[in-house]
Order: structure tokens, then C-alpha cells, then sequence
């Protein structure tokens, strides 16, 4: 497949979801019973002074005036309409961190939210993000990470002589985060006079990490955190992306006929489909599934017979990637995830990004050279690279629990661009590190969705408002046990259910409308799983 065709393909996974920002209930509005301050909402100095300001490290700064209705933002993103009118503030930090700051003129709900980015970022998150943001009154703010490469794109992190941009990757990492953080207060305070109220970080994906990433090194940043499947571990899950296609590689000589991938996520989910205790079509914790492959040997699809190969094949993906000597390396797809993406005709294109640039630093590296010693060589130099700069796994969350910080984490159990399963053991471990699931439930909390792809989307309830729990727990202290999730054909909500704190999994009642979450109780779920 050429390089055109590959790239056509990711970008029709990003419409259709795949790699887009969360399908949720509209941005929670902030109810009017805490809108109000002591202060005053409205500006206190014209937008255009904001340019005037001195700020450390920044190069450059302008600031504009945008009435309310259509805005056109620089770049491919289309016009957004029906905007308030708001401020814009846009500047550069040394060395080329761009960073939008969106203050609303007339609709300030004295907070902030800063939204995160997708895949390599290397742009600013206009629409829907901040555009959502902009809408329900917050003052808002995204930044480009500190490169304006094209977003599936990480050669960025390659110098021209062939040594690594360690520079770059420190911006993208971590260093851009703090920036946008302490400039859009600082802008914040100068445009209104005083402090926001409370400040939010809002991402998936990529944006997941960074929401992370800041809990752990800039605690004191944000009152509250909502990090959806985010992109932590990111040194280990790249080079467990190839797993699938070093696997087709070596069993199969070649990718596997692609009709089968569909067949055998059914026949994966029609096994398991009444563990729950329902059958609808999701697995609602897909690490109790026990569907054998072997079953499929001999069925006959439009694509050819499976074979013992390409069960051994199918069973290998789900596994995850293993050591020579069988030792686990890193989490596979779950049993109902679309397998297309990683076991596709050719590899991910941001799979060979990272390896090519940013781990072999060599962009003509042949990843068919590899094989399982191969991958496994390369998954642990990632790992030394740059575990430290970009792997955000650090479960210890003492400092930012102490500042009275609030963090929602949310994974699908379909994702199949980042293994859900990497989002339960980081969060696991910060239940180890601090020695009980009720402590860390008071500050941190983990959302599994059930059949819910990457970021949203999948065949189970995906559109839910977890940004509004986040909102309500920090401002108004409840802490959120269940989410309803809805799902909806033609216009029509046709399904809602809970989503559950983790380990609390949704089990039906037995006896209600299985299509209604009130028939739903919110159960422990302390069942075998694989790894």
C-alpha cells in the first residue's frame, strides 16, 4: 500500500473517531448556583494591552479582539461558527512553543480550561476543543507542543545530522505543558484582574498524557484532571503497536486476509457476550473473555478458511507482545477491539514514526528485519530512551492529592490504537504506591466503557460527560461512582448504562429493561484476567 494510501486510511479512522477528541454529552455547563463570585467577571484592560505584556521566555505575542459569530482559524481547521466573542491571545515561547489563550469577553465563568492535543500534536486544538470550551465560558488555552509538523508526523524528533531533537521531545513531553499552564494564568489574571476560580485540563489521547503528565511533575497546575485513554507508557505501546504485524510476518509470511479480523472479534464477543449478564453486544470487562481461537479452524469466510496459523496468529495479537523467553513485554488488543488498525495490510504509520525517528533514528529502517528478537531489542531501547521523558507512568500522586487535586481517568475497552489495559495497570500501581484503593479513590478515579473505541465511538455507549462529573466533584465534592453512557441510532436513544468507578463493573439486574442503566447495579469486580 503506497505511503498516500496509508496515510487516506488513518485520517478516515480520525473522522470516523478513532483519533478524535471524546464523543461526549455537551461540555458541561457550569451551573448557575456557582457562577457567581465575589469579583467581577469582566475584563479589567482592553484585550489589544495583553500584547504589551512581558512574559519570560516569550518571543512573541499578539493579542486580538474577536467579535461574536464565525471564526476562521489559521490552518486547515474550517471556520467554527456562533462563537462568543472573546479575546485571542496568541504568543511564542523559546524556542517555538506556540500557544493560543482565548479569553471570552462577555461570558467569563471565572474558570479555566485548558484543552490537550492528538497523536505528535504539532497544532493548536481550535475546534472542537477549545471552540466547546469557548462555548460554556471558560477561558481556554491550547498549545502546538513546540513543532507544527503535520500530526501523524514525528520525524520532528530528528535532526538533520541523524542524533535526536532532545530538545523538541522535552517540549512535546512535558516543558510546553507547564508553559501553557503558568502564561494562560498569568494572562488570565491580568485580563480579569483576578485568578480563575478553578482551573481544568481536558484531553484524550495524547491530551490523556498530558493531563497526566501534569498531575505528576506540575501538581499545583490544574483543581481538576480529566485524562481520557491517555497516551501514557507511550515508549512501550509504540513498539507494541508492530507486535501484530512482526507476528503476521513471521506466521503467516505476510499481513492475514482481512475479512477474518472482523470474523474472529465476533466470534470473540459472541462467546463472551453473557458474562455480564446480558447479552448486548459488549464486553463489559473483556480480560474475562476465554474465547479460543482454535474453535475458528476450518470456518469459512468470504476471505478463505481460518487455518491453524491464523489462529495461532489471532491468539498471539491478543496476548500482547512477549520476550524470547515467553516473559511478558506489553498488553495486546482486547477481545471485541478492532484489529484492523495494527494487523491492517501495513503497518500504523505512527508505529513506524517512532521507531524509525525517534528509536533507530533512521528513517529508511526496514521494520521487516526485525522479527520477534528484533522487536524485542526494540521495545527495550524505547523504553531506555525515553521512559523518563515521555513514559508519564509515575504512580506516585502525593503532591498533587495534597494540593487537593482531582483526576478522572477514562479508557475504552475497544480502543485499538492504545491497549485499554495499559490505563489499569498504571492505575493499579498508584493503588500500590499509596497502599489502598480507598485512599486514592478520594482524589484519583478510573472510568472503564465497554466496547467504546479510541477517544470514542464502538458499539457500546460512548456519549457520556465526564468533564461535567470532573466539574462537580472538585467545585461541589462528589465524587462520581457511575456515569450514564447513551447511545443513540437515527437520532433515538435506543441504550444507557453506567459506566462504574474501577474496579466496579456494570451487572444487570436480571429482571429489568437491559437497554436501561437503571437496571444496571454498579458491582466489585475482582475476576481472573490474563495478565
Amino acid at each position: 500500500m503506497s505511503r498516500r494510501l496509508t496515510l487516506m486510511l488513518v485520517l478516515a479512522l480520525f473522522v470516523s473517531g478513532a483519533l478524535a477528541q471524546p464523543t461526549a454529552a455537551a461540555p458541561a455547563q457550569v451551573p448557575a448556583a456557582v457562577t457567581g463570585s465575589n469579583t467581577t467577571n469582566a475584563p479589567v484592560v482592553s484585550c489589544e494591552s495583553l500584547a504589551d505584556l512581558e512574559l519570560p521566555d516569550t518571543i512573541a505575542i499578539s493579542a486580538t479582539s474577536v467579535p461574536a459569530g464565525s471564526f476562521d482559524p489559521p490552518g486547515p481547521t474550517p471556520p467554527i461558527a456562533d462563537l462568543p466573542a472573546f479575546c485571542r491571545v496568541a504568543l511564542t515561547v523559546a524556542p517555538q512553543i506556540n500557544i493560543e489563550v482565548w479569553l471570552p469577553t462577555d461570558t467569563y465563568n471565572d474558570r479555566f480550561q485548558a484543552v490537550g492535543g492528538g497523536v505528535y500534536a504539532g497544532n493548536i486544538s481550535y475546534s472542537p476543543a477549545m471552540a466547546n470550551a469557548l462555548h460554556n465560558g471558560y477561558a481556554t488555552a491550547s498549545t502546538d507542543t513546540g513543532h507544527s509538523a503535520f500530526f501523524l508526523d514525528g520525524s520532528w524528533a530528528l535532526n538533520p545530522d541523524g542524533t535526536l531533537n532532545e530538545g523538541l521531545i522535552e517540549d512535546f513531553a512535558s516543558r510546553s505543558l507547564f508553559e501553557l499552564t503558568k502564561k494562560a494564568k498569568t494572562l488570565i489574571e491580568t485580563f480579569y484582574g483576578h485568578k480563575p476560580e478553578y482551573s481544568y485540563w481536558n484531553g484524550c489521547s495524547t491530551g490523556g498524557r498530558q493531563g497526566l503528565m501534569l498531575a505528576q511533575r506540575f501538581p499545583e497546575g490544574y483543581d481538576g484532571i480529566l485524562a481520557g485513554a491517555p497516551a501514557i507508557h507511550w515508549d512501550r505501546f509504540h513498539p507494541a503497536q508492530l507486535w501484530p504485524q512482526v507476528v503476521m510476518q513471521q506466521e503467516l509470511g505476510g499481513p492475514i486476509a482481512q475479512c477474518k479480523l472482523a470474523v474472529a472479534t465476533q466470534a470473540a464477543v459472541d462467546h463472551c457476550d453473557s458474562f455480564d449478564g446480558v447479552v448486548d453486544g459488549v464486553l463489559e470487562d473483556p480480560r474475562q473473555c476465554d474465547f479460543d481461537p482454535d474453535t475458528l479452524i476450518g470456518t469459512s469466510t468470504a476471505c478463505g478458511d481460518f487455518t491453524e496459523a491464523d489462529a495461532r496468529v489471532l491468539q498471539m495479537i491478543w496476548d500482547g507482545p512477549r520476550a524470547s523467553d515467553g516473559s511478558f513485554l506489553w498488553y495486546g488488543l482486547t477481545m471485541g477491539a478492532p484489529l484492523n488498525a495494527f494487523a491492517g495490510p501495513v503497518p500504523f504509520p505512527v508505529t513506524l514514526q517512532h521507531i524509525n525517528y525517534w528509536v533507530k533514528q533512521d528513517p529508511a529502517f526496514d521494520w521487516h528485519t526485525l522479527g520477534y528478537a528484533g522487536l524485542e531489542e526494540v521495545f527495550h531501547e524505547s523504553h531506555d530512551l525515553f521512559g523518563d521523558v515521555i513514559g508519564t507512568d509515575d504512580p506516585n500522586l502525593s503532591a498533587f492529592r495534597r494540593v487537593g487535586g482531582k483526576l478522572i481517568m477514562w479508557h475504552g475497552w475497544s480502543d485499538q490504537l492504545i491497549f485499554p489495559e495499559g490505563s489499569v495497570d498504571y492505575y493499579n500501581r498508584v493503588i500500590h504506591t499509596f497502599h489502598s484503593r480507598t485512599r486514592v479513590q478520594r482524589f484519583a478515579r478510573l472510568f472503564m466503557a465497554p466496547g467504546v473505541t479510541h477517544c470514542g465511538g464502538g458499539t457500546g455507549p460512548s456519549t457520556f460527560d465526564m468533564f461535567g462529573a470532573l466539574v462537580e466533584w472538585v467545585e461541589d465534592g462528589k465524587a462520581p461512582n457511575r456515569i450514564i453512557a447513551s447511545q443513540s441510532e437515527g437520532g433515538t436513544l435506543v441504550r444507557t448504562r453506567p459506566l462504574c468507578a474501577y474496579p466496579f463493573v456494570a451487572r444487570y439486574d436480571g429482571k429489568g429493561d437491559p437497554n436501561s442503566a437503571d437496571s444496571f447495579k454498579c458491582l466489585p469486580n475482582f475476576g481472573h484476567h490474563k495478565h
